[in-house]
């Protein structure tokens, strides 16, 4: 697991950019010579020369139980499960090619590869060293074998410094942009006696169209061979049509050192600072430090556990800071199938603790639960959905409304996914949150939907 992330990506498409003329072009014209299944092989030919390996990979995958075995079409598998991001299937099919032909030189340096991918650097050394030592190797296989060791030296030595963009434009509908309630006048229990209270435009639900520009820079420097430096900027800005003092920025910077083990997977630590404003005027500003575990099994099941605390800071209200503490778990999976599916679920609690005690009934504990999924519904077109609960138990009474208060959040969110590029991708999504909450002032409804523009460079 050690490599996963700094020197298999960079094989992958070391991989994927020299398309091995020479072995394919000789293991495509023995499948055109074959018998039987030549449709399946022109196929899947068809899709390794267009790129697309893991459509290479789910025609010839069926085929396995029958024709595991001959040379032609193990390598061929090899070579697409590899480029699709299955190592682990890639290496049982390049051994079965060289336990029938040792020498088959490209099946050993994709072997190789595939060691590099799995994150065993030995292995891999020792199956690209068995290639160096033939005298006959071709040209074209002795350029590959150089860049997967090119790889892997910089694997073991860290990776690199590696840097990932995102630009995101959205344009949506929001029916509540203030989270706020839909009626004007309500019974405040204190003042009862007065009657109903008129609240004021900035209390009552507004809707907007609105436009947000987003955007991220992620930094990964290796350290070492197991450690790295993580830094990630995030930033955005929404603007709604109508009601722009509800309009919303957030800057955001996490920086951490991540620790990968063989054995015990991944260990990261980070501090984190946020800033978020309405209106153009600061509202919070949050720090704090984020503990993690993740850990990725063999069967592609992914575990992670959290600690985090932050303090909220209200620069235009200082009497509700306050200091919070999270701790969750995460588990996902990942199907395979033609949809290439990937479900997660998780929960978390924790308590947020106001420093004033002034304002106790702003304290409260907390805790939740969360699930959702992704599949391929077609090429380039993924489904995805979520859906959410938080249940929020406050210390003391409301001074206004004479009880603590208790509140319930659903939020749900479906939508879909386009690649028009690699780097390009369009999506559209609507969510639905209820506030169900024994304070009026906290119970409404919200509905958001858009469409959204995304550019990875």
């Amino acid at each position: 697991m050690i490599l996963k992330k700094t020197i298999s990506a960079a094989s992958a498409r070391l991989g994927r950019a020299h398309a091995r003329p020479l072995a394919l072009a000789l293991t495509l014209a023995l499948f055109a010579a074959g018998t039987a299944g030549a449709g399946v092989f022109d196929e899947a030919r068809q899709k390794m020369a267009a790129g697309d390996a893991a459509g290479a990979y789910q025609i010839l995958k069926p085929e396995e139980r029958a024709r595991a075995g001959h040379p032609e079409f193990d390598y061929l598998l090899g070579v697409a499960a590899i480029d699709s991001g299955r190592a682990p299937e890639a290496v049982a099919a390049f051994e079965r090619v060289l336990a029938v032909k040792p020498d088959h030189l490209q099946a050993r340096a994709e072997l190789g590869r595939a060691y590099i991918a799995l994150a065993e650097p030995e292995a891999a050394r020792r199956e690209l060293a068995t290639v160096e030592a033939q005298g006959d190797v071709p040209a074209d296989v002795r350029a590959t074998i150089n860049r997967y060791v090119t790889a892997l030296d910089t694997g073991l030595s860290g990776g690199g410094t590696q840097i990932e963009n995102n630009l995101r434009l959205t344009a949506g509908w929001d029916s509540n942009i203030n989270n706020s309630i839909s009626d004007s006048r309500i019974l405040i229990p204190a003042f009862a006696g007065l009657g109903f209270a008129a609240l004021g435009p900035g209390a009552v639900s507004e809707e907007s169209a609105f436009a947000e520009v987003a955007g991220r820079v992620s930094v990964r420097h290796g350290l070492s061979i197991d450690r790295h430096l993580v830094a990630d900027l995030t930033a955005s800005y929404r603007a709604n049509e109508v009601h722009g003092d509800f309009n919303q920025g957030l800057v955001g910077l996490n920086i951490g050192l991540m620790q990968h083990t063989p054995d015990w997977g991944t260990f990261g630590l980070s501090a984190q600072l946020q800033s978020f404003w309405v209106d153009d005027a600061a509202w919070r500003y949050t720090f704090g430090a984020l503990g993690q575990w993740s850990y990725q099994t063999r069967g592609n099941t992914d575990y992670a556990v959290y600690l985090q605390y932050a303090r909220l800071n209200y620069p235009g209200n200082s009497i509700q800071n306050a200091n919070r503490y999270t701790v969750g778990a995460t588990v996902g999976q990942a199907l395979g199938g033609a949809g290439e599916a990937y479900i997660f679920a998780g929960a978390y609690g924790g308590t947020e603790r106001v420093v004033n005690s002034v304002v106790d009934h702003l304290s409260h504990d907390f805790a939740g639960l969360r699930a959702g999924g992704e599949i391929g519904v077609m090429e380039r077109l993924r489904a995805h959905a979520s859906a959410s609960v938080e249940v929020a138990e406050y210390d003391a009474p409301d001074p206004l409304f004479l009880t603590e208060r208790s509140t319930t959040r659903a939020d749900v969110t479906a939508g879909l996914r386009y690649a028009l590029t690699s780097d390009l991708t369009l999506g559209g999504s609507v969510s639905y949150t209820r506030s169900d909450s024994n304070i009026v002032l906290y119970d409404y409804d919200r509905t958001v939907a858009s469409l959204s523009l995304s550019f990875d460079f």
